[in-house]
Protein backbone atom coordinates (compact mmCIF):
# COMPACT_ATOMS: atom_id res chain seq x y z
CA UNK A 1 0.00 0.00 0.00
CA UNK A 2 1.43 2.80 -0.82
CA UNK A 3 2.25 6.10 1.79
CA UNK A 4 -0.34 8.07 0.46
CA UNK A 5 -3.25 5.86 0.24
CA UNK A 6 -2.59 5.07 4.22
CA UNK A 7 -2.36 8.19 4.71
CA UNK A 8 -5.63 8.48 3.35
CA UNK A 9 -6.93 5.75 5.25
CA UNK A 10 -5.72 7.07 8.42
CA UNK A 11 -7.72 9.91 8.17
CA UNK A 12 -10.91 8.57 6.85
CA UNK A 13 -10.70 5.93 9.73
CA UNK A 14 -10.03 8.96 12.43
CA UNK A 15 -12.81 11.29 11.37
CA UNK A 16 -15.18 8.36 11.41
CA UNK A 17 -13.85 7.05 15.00
CA UNK A 18 -14.76 10.52 16.02
CA UNK A 19 -17.88 10.43 13.97
CA UNK A 20 -19.19 6.60 15.72
CA UNK A 21 -17.83 8.10 18.97
CA UNK A 22 -20.32 11.48 18.56
CA UNK A 23 -23.02 8.98 17.97
CA UNK A 24 -22.49 6.36 20.71
CA UNK A 25 -22.97 9.39 23.11
CA UNK A 26 -25.82 11.22 20.79
CA UNK A 27 -29.46 10.53 22.56
CA UNK A 28 -31.03 10.90 18.96
CA UNK A 29 -29.02 7.82 17.68
CA UNK A 30 -29.06 4.34 18.70
CA UNK A 31 -27.23 1.51 16.44
CA UNK A 32 -26.18 -0.87 18.56
CA UNK A 33 -22.61 -2.05 18.48
CA UNK A 34 -22.85 -4.03 15.50
CA UNK A 35 -24.36 -1.09 14.23
CA UNK A 36 -21.69 1.31 15.58
CA UNK A 37 -18.83 -1.00 14.41
CA UNK A 38 -20.57 -1.09 10.68
CA UNK A 39 -20.39 2.38 10.94
CA UNK A 40 -16.87 2.45 11.39
CA UNK A 41 -15.67 -0.02 9.10
CA UNK A 42 -18.22 0.92 6.38
CA UNK A 43 -17.72 4.37 6.61
CA UNK A 44 -14.17 4.44 6.58
CA UNK A 45 -14.11 1.75 3.79
CA UNK A 46 -16.54 3.97 1.61
CA UNK A 47 -14.94 7.68 2.34
CA UNK A 48 -11.33 5.86 1.81
CA UNK A 49 -12.61 4.82 -1.57
CA UNK A 50 -13.63 7.90 -2.30
CA UNK A 51 -10.84 9.99 -1.79
CA UNK A 52 -8.16 7.30 -3.56
CA UNK A 53 -10.47 8.35 -6.49
CA UNK A 54 -10.85 11.59 -6.08
CA UNK A 55 -6.65 12.32 -5.40
CA UNK A 56 -6.39 9.24 -8.46
CA UNK A 57 -8.80 12.15 -10.96
CA UNK A 58 -6.79 15.00 -9.22
CA UNK A 59 -3.50 13.69 -10.34
CA UNK A 60 -4.41 13.20 -13.86
CA UNK A 61 -6.58 16.14 -14.68
CA UNK A 62 -3.93 18.75 -12.49
CA UNK A 63 -2.86 21.19 -14.84
CA UNK A 64 1.19 22.30 -14.59
CA UNK A 65 0.42 25.81 -14.80
CA UNK A 66 -2.27 27.99 -13.52
CA UNK A 67 -3.08 31.70 -14.42
CA UNK A 68 -4.87 33.85 -12.30
CA UNK A 69 -6.21 37.62 -12.33
CA UNK A 70 -4.89 38.13 -8.41
CA UNK A 71 -2.80 36.76 -5.35
CA UNK A 72 -6.83 35.57 -3.84
CA UNK A 73 -7.78 33.96 -7.26
CA UNK A 74 -4.55 32.49 -7.28
CA UNK A 75 -4.98 30.98 -3.80
CA UNK A 76 -8.08 29.85 -4.43
CA UNK A 77 -7.29 27.72 -7.51
CA UNK A 78 -3.79 26.34 -5.42
CA UNK A 79 -6.46 25.18 -2.53
CA UNK A 80 -8.78 23.74 -4.65
CA UNK A 81 -6.35 21.76 -6.45
CA UNK A 82 -4.60 20.70 -3.21
CA UNK A 83 -7.70 19.31 -1.75
CA UNK A 84 -10.59 19.79 -3.75
CA UNK A 85 -11.28 16.45 -5.78
CA UNK A 86 -10.65 14.61 -2.33
CA UNK A 87 -13.21 16.88 -0.61
CA UNK A 88 -15.44 15.76 -3.35
CA UNK A 89 -14.50 12.14 -3.22
CA UNK A 90 -15.11 11.83 0.65
CA UNK A 91 -18.49 13.50 -0.16
CA UNK A 92 -19.49 11.04 -2.38
CA UNK A 93 -18.13 8.36 0.06
CA UNK A 94 -20.16 9.94 2.62
CA UNK A 95 -23.43 9.57 0.69
CA UNK A 96 -22.30 5.69 -0.60
CA UNK A 97 -22.31 5.30 3.58
CA UNK A 98 -25.53 6.58 4.14
CA UNK A 99 -26.88 4.16 1.49
CA UNK A 100 -24.98 1.59 2.44
CA UNK A 101 -25.95 1.74 5.68
CA UNK A 102 -29.94 1.96 4.94
CA UNK A 103 -29.34 -1.35 2.81
CA UNK A 104 -27.79 -2.65 5.58
CA UNK A 105 -30.85 -1.74 7.99
CA UNK A 106 -28.89 0.84 10.13
CA UNK A 107 -30.96 4.25 9.64
CA UNK A 108 -28.78 7.36 10.60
Amino acid sequence: MQARTLKQLLICFTIFLLLTVMAVFSSSIYLGFFGYVAMLIVGTATTTIGVVVGDAIRRLAMPDLVFAADGVDLLRKKVFWLVGPQAIGWFVGYIAFKGVMGKLGFYL
